[in-house]
């Protein structure tokens, strides 16, 4: 988790790469005494969520959290864990998931919101112009281009 969640794509709130210096440093001081680190990892799931969840959850990385460490019931450390925790983790994992759709949902409603103001701005352009408005094809037509370049630049 701590190497690989600074090249997961997950950013800090300076939008720079995650590091996870408190949570690698706490789990190499419980190194050396698996009981103490798995106390600490369970902890992590008990209490409330940070923002490295959240950003590890947008960058698509649910399985560098504590979270999915702990829900994984077929992991070699599973019987470390209650049911309790396993139930917490899944739990949380599904809440950050659900606030990550939210948030996607919202963002994109903007974003064709701005999409159709620019539509609406182009059609009433061509009027002022003399032309004839969009038709409602044209309209669709462009706002389907405008979401495919957003696709595009995201793949």
């Amino acid at each position: 988790m701590v190497e690989e969640t600074p090249k997961s794509g997950a950013l800090n709130a300076g939008g720079k790469a995650l590091r996870i210096t408190r949570f690698s440093n706490a789990v190499e001081a419980r190194a050396d005494d698996g009981p103490r680190l798995v106390d600490y990892v369970r902890s992590k799931v008990h209490e409330k969520a940070t923002t490295s969840y959240s950003a590890l959850i947008d960058a698509g990385r649910p399985d560098l959290t504590a979270e999915a460490i702990v829900a994984d019931p077929e992991a070699a450390w599973a019987t470390e864990f209650t049911d309790e925790d396993r139930d917490a983790a899944n739990t949380r994992l599904g809440l950050m998931h659900e606030a990550k759709a939210e948030r996607d949902a919202a963002k994109e409603a903007e974003i064709v919101a701005y999409d159709r103001k620019i539509v609406a701005n182009v059609s009433a352009s061509r009027v002022a112009k003399g032309k004839p408005a969009l038709t409602p094809e044209q309209e669709f037509d462009i706002l389907q281009r405008r979401a495919a370049e957003r696709r595009d630049q995201t793949t």
